[in-house]
């Protein structure tokens, strides 16, 4: 199999088998067959296979003519130690006549072979760092996503042959299973294997590989820029109809406050009927209109609600997100059941978010009395805002009859979601928490309750909650008592808290209406101190009130990094700047400042961060200190979207945001009179702008 330059392959196991990689093990076999023409596109430096991050693997240098093998190893509280074992009896010469590479390991020594003959023993019995455990086996490259390219160590390769065994195996053996398949089918070592892949036939076009032998893992190819096989994808979903997406049967978004679900955020939220929840409590997922989707989806047919997807697959060369939601590791490995499955049956998805309640100690300006009681209690005292449109009044949900349950009564529909958990648990990869305010809610405290209580926890569950951590102390102790009991006991994969903030200090509090800026951060710091394995994603809905304080959010989140780094966490990071951009209310978003600002500010923070950018990103070979925490590549390229889009803009016409400034200007002067909030003295920065909209509507 030819592997292309920046295309490189990388190992997983499917769902159905335990998400770690196998040399976590102490006794494992792994074996390479390969070569790379001189005419190759190469780097200086070429991984063949390995481990991303903290580099586990093979690779030569060309650079000083060496064959290097590597990882990085950690005794009980000491410190992290890197291993770099060179050697020169391997050459490029070997590399272009071609070779097998075989790697043992006993527990107590590596073992390496070139052509299966012995060239290293190397005594070690010190276990390898946790960064290990969750990272896939890769092939072609060492980090594909550093930012430094001298990290990335790509290369184009001939391979021919990659299995590994859970064993350390004696070298006759190794040579007589690589070699001979027939011997390999009917050798006392099959059951030992964990992957054979025989390479020698296949062209590299492909996508995706099955191992046709164990069936318990797959290959994936990965261009530059992401994960792909999506072609592959989209053959499969189309084989079985234009618009068949798993999505329909593996995701859900239940709003509990209000009776509304879907599988996914393009089609607005349907009502569930308070017959079918009673009849079929898994209605919440599986609703009479959702099942008629499934069953469109099955005959060929394209669901309306689903246009979104539509408009993306007849007018581009893109794929949809019915793809990409159908590559999910919750959704791909159950295509087979799903596409051979009776569309009146209920199916138990496997993402699955959920709002237990409205009830919020916030009413952020980009929100709405749907999601928060706050903003529920304004509008019946004060009504909608009047603009161009109705902003957040509550007619349409009368006519839709998705006002929110109150908390204090009683909810049919969170009992429905009680009647299911217990059967629905067991089968969940990922459970998320939202609201509202969920630490306000007695549902959420119910959830942590019965993960600590189950008598049969689900330990490859992925468990999410999501808190603006304004909530009184008490809660916050009540909160790190309980995870810290759940995360002691074993009984979740992993558990990550998901926060928000948008600003710094005072401009952050204008915004997210409720909060107290120095608060939110002394809770980010309590829960990191005291909860030493969990990582906290801070969510921003980046917005025109962003702008001029983000760089010192951004330096606050670098600090909090430093701080609270440690290996222990379920996350490489201890604490993560998720930055998404607002889209609704269009009259709140950055892009109307167009003409108003320039790119300086995006420029500033993106400097920023790539000079402070993690050390999985920059530092390959050097021991990780505090001072090499930083930013990933993707907290970056989200600040680098901003940018791109704020760009664009520039060519459109002065025009285009007219009426969205207006809005803006008549929402700033009613949210002053109802909350008391002068804007220009939080946002000096902004009197030009707003004198600019009184000149333009001669206000």
């Amino acid at each position: 199999m030819k592997i292309e330059y920046q295309k490189p392959w990388f190992l997983k196991p499917k769902l159905s088998q335990p998400q770690t990689n196998v040399i976590i093990n102490n006794n494992y076999t792994i074996s390479l067959t390969f070569r790379v023409d001189k005419t190759y596109k190469k780097d200086n430096k070429i991984g063949f296979f390995g481990i991303p991050g903290k580099n586990f693997g093979i690779s030569y240098d060309y650079e000083v003519d060496l064959f290097v093998f590597e990882y990085w190893t950690k005794k009980n509280d000491e410190d992290e130690k890197f291993h770099c074992h060179v050697y020169d009896c391997i050459n490029d010469k070997a590399l272009i006549k071609g070779l097998n590479i075989t790697l043992t390991y006993d527990g107590h020594s590596y073992k390496l072979y070139n052509d299966f003959k012995l060239f290293d023993t190397i005594i070690n019995s010190d276990p390898i760092v946790d960064d290990y455990v969750n990272e896939p086996i890769y092939l072609g490259c060492h980090n594909m996503d550093s930012l430094n390219d001298k990290h990335k160590c790509i290369t184009e390769m001939d391979v021919y042959h990659f299995s590994v065994f859970s064993k350390s195996l004696d070298v006759k053996t190794i040579e007589n299973l690589v070699t001979n398949h027939s011997y390999f089918l009917n050798s006392a070592e099959y059951d030992d294997n964990y992957c054979y892949y025989d390479l020698s036939n296949s062209s590299g076009d492909e996508f995706l590989l099955y191992d046709g032998v164990k069936d318990l893992t797959f290959l994936k190819k990965k261009n530059k820029m992401s994960s792909v096989g999506f072609e592959v994808i989209k053959d499969k979903l189309d084989a079985v109809g234009c618009g068949f997406c798993l999505a329909k049967w593996t995701q859900v978004t239940m709003h509990l406050h209000n009776g509304t679900t879907h599988s996914c955020h393009h089609p607005e939220p349907h009502k569930v009927g308070l017959e079918e929840i009673k009849n079929n409590p898994t209605a919440l997922h599986n609703s009479k209109l959702k099942k008629q989707a499934r069953k469109q989806m099955l005959s060929n047919e394209r669901p309306k609600e689903c246009q979104y997807c539509w408009n993306v697959e007849d007018n581009s060369s893109s794929f949809s997100d019915r793809v990409y939601k159908s590559s999910e590791p919750w959704s791909e490995p159950y295509y087979n059941e799903i596409s051979k499955s009776d569309w009146r049956e209920n199916y138990n998805p496997k993402y699955v978010e959920v709002s237990f309640s409205n009830t919020c100690n916030f009413k952020c300006a980009y929100c709405g009395p749907e999601y928060s009681s706050k903003w529920m209690e304004e509008i019946n005292e004060h009504g909608a805002y009047n603009l161009s449109f109705t902003y957040n009044g509550i007619d349409r949900m009368v006519e839709r009859n998705t006002k929110p349950y109150k908390q204090s009564e009683q909810n049919p529909y969170v009992d429905a979601f009680w009647e299911w958990f217990p059967e629905l648990y067991g089968t969940l990869d990922t459970f998320r928490i939202t609201g509202g305010e969920p630490l306000l809610s007695k549902d959420t405290w119910k959830v942590l309750d019965y993960i600590i209580n189950t008598e049969t926890p689900n330990k490859n569950l992925k468990l999410s909650i999501n808190s603006n951590l304004g909530i009184p102390d008490e809660l916050v102790d009540k909160l790190i008592d309980k995870l810290d009991k759940i995360i002691k006991e074993d009984k979740v994969k992993e558990l990550i808290i998901f926060t928000s903030c948008e600003g710094f200090g005072k401009q952050a509090e204008y915004t997210r209406f409720g909060m107290d800026f120095n608060k939110l951060f002394h809770n980010i710091d309590k829960i990191l101190t005291k909860l030493p394995r969990v990582t906290i994603v801070v969510m921003s809905t980046f917005n025109i009130f962003s702008i001029f304080s983000y760089e010192q959010l951004i330096k606050k989140i670098h600090k909090m990094k430093i701080k609270h780094f440690n290996t222990k966490r379920y996350w490489n990071s201890a604490i993560i700047l998720d930055t998404s951009y607002l889209r609704h209310p269009p009259f709140l978003s950055f892009r109307i400042l167009k003409d108003y600002i320039t790119t300086d500010y995006f420029d500033r923070w993106i400097k920023y961060m790539k000079f402070n950018s993690t050390f999985r990103s920059l530092n390959f070979h050097k021991t990780q200190e505090k001072s090499d925490v930083g930013f990933s590549t993707q907290e970056i390229e989200k600040i680098i979207r901003l940018k791109d889009i704020f760009v664009s803009d520039m060519s459109k016409d002065i025009n285009e945001f007219a009426q969205h400034k207006k809005d803006f200007y008549d929402f700033v002067n009613e949210y002053e009179k109802r909350r008391n909030y002068k804007c220009v003295e939080f946002y000096p920065e902004l009197i030009q702008f707003i004198k600019n909209i009184e000149n333009e509507n001669k206000i």
